[in-house]
């Protein structure tokens, strides 16, 4: 897919559509400041030891709950006004984080901070998801493609910049300061979401309809689960895409560490951070420019297994060297390498599945996606608050081996003589 000039024209020419699309830049860039400062408020400000014990900590009580949580939310869209969403939604994040810091103090520890920021997850996601449910009505149904590439790589580029912005902003301000800082970022979504011409409002559903359909959700989940177990196109780039965000995100934390132990005497643990942070979002928007150029030589399998041998090269490449041009690369690298296999992954489910299970199956992918991330923090907690060079190279060589068993399985599965094309539906569950 490609988009012309003249496409973006005709996209940003109804006046909706660039006010939907200001909204959600703004509210990604509003997520990613609120992020990097739970990040330092929680694990760096107070960092003396037992980071990763703090991360893992930080994880479980938010990523969990939400990635349970997550799946309902499109049941409370489809019932509700979408600009009443997006309007209540960050409306809700402002006035939790500009308050945070009057209330958090009244429970014990920083359970707070802990509710407050599953709480931006929800809402975040809440957002998200109503933007994509207003997205083809604005477009009118034409351009979908061109619309959501638009909306999605704006997306991470403002989500980038906020964590950015983040980082760079906790050498300045107070913790108080940068919690109203970031509710002002999502009150400011309400200058445009506010103007939208059309309210796409739903019938008010009953809550035993809603009951009736949180059911619904829980049943669909269970059988998601099975058509994607059945179906080895669909269950191993699922697999795969759990252990390469897990093993990228034990590097992520490892560089955490290395930043603000190994490098404080040589550079400020903010700004390397905020290098490494940029570092991997550079990598990863690279990644999404040049996908289509790599596809046209690899087919998605061989895109997901190079994804993995690119991250782990990077491991091995550049573990072993404690410096600040050492981590960019390292995060450089891996966000490229986690990007590509997850573009992949994206394009290899659509494909893999009839369309009554892709939705269902996404669920699950964002799932296990969150999960990596508590299961990287668990990594990190074996480690200990002192990972070593070889430790981290291990993970490079540990990706390389994870890459070699995903070819050998998708071999048998037929998805590398194949072009990765997919079978029919009753060859797929005879693979199982």
């Amino acid at each position: 897919m490609e988009i012309t000039t003249g496409h973006a024209r005709a996209i940003l020419r109804d006046p909706d559509t660039r006010r939907l699309l200001i909204a959600q830049y703004l509210g990604q860039t509003a997520d990613g400041f609120a992020q990097a400062v739970f990040a330092f408020v929680i694990v760096l400000e107070p960092l003396a030891e037992g980071t990763p014990k703090k991360i893992l900590q930080l994880f479980a009580l938010t990523l969990i709950p939400y990635s349970f949580l997550s799946p309902f939310l499109g049941v409370l869209v489809d019932r509700w006004s979408r600009r009443a969403v997006m309007i209540w939604t960050n409306v809700a994040r402002a006035v939790i984080l500009i308050s945070l810091p009057g209330w958090a103090h009244l429970f014990p520890g920083d359970f707070g901070l802990y509710a407050s920021l599953l709480a931006l997850l929800a809402l975040g996601r809440l957002f998200l998801t109503a933007k994509g449910a207003a997205l083809p009505l604005v477009l009118h149904e034409r351009y979908l493609l061109q619309g959501n590439a638009i909306s999605g790589g704006g997306g991470m580029v403002s989500a980038l910049l906020g964590g950015m912005l983040g980082v760079a902003a906790v050498r300045l301000l107070t913790s108080n300061q940068l919690f109203a800082v970031a509710g002002c970022l999502y009150g400011l979504t309400l200058l445009f979401t506010t103007r939208l011409s059309w309210p796409l409002i739903t019938h008010t559903e009953r809550l035993g309809r809603v009951r009736d359909a949180f059911g619904k959700v829980v049943r669909g989940l269970g059988e998601g689960v099975r058509a994607v177990w059945s179906r080895p196109h669909a269950r191993l780039p699922l697999l795969g895409i759990f252990v390469v965000r897990a093993i990228g995100m034990v590097v992520a934390i490892a560089a955490i560490i290395v930043i603000g132990d190994v490098l404080s005497d040589k550079v400020d643990r903010a700004d390397a951070s905020a290098l490494a942070l940029g570092a991997a979002g550079v990598g990863a928007f690279v990644a999404a420019l040049t996908a289509p150029f790599v596809g046209r030589r690899f087919d998605k399998p061989q895109m997901i297994l190079l994804g993995f041998v690119v991250s782990g090269a990077g491991i091995i490449a550049f573990g072993g060297i404690f410096s600040v041009v050492a981590v960019m690369a390292l995060t450089f690298v891996g966000g490229y390498g986690t990007f590509l296999t997850k573009v992949s992954v994206d394009a290899q489910v659509q494909e893999a599945l009839p369309d009554e299970f892709r939705g269902r199956a996404f669920a699950l992918y964002d799932i296990l996606y969150n999960l990596a991330s508590v299961a990287a923090g668990v990594v990190m907690v074996v480690l200990g608050d002192d990972p070593g060079r070889r430790q981290i190279m291990t993970l490079g060589v540990l990706a390389l081996a994870v890459a070699a068993a995903l070819a050998r399985a998708m071999s048998r599965a037929g998805m590398l003589t194949e072009s990765g094309s997919p079978v029919t539906d009753s060859a797929r569950s005879g693979q199982a």
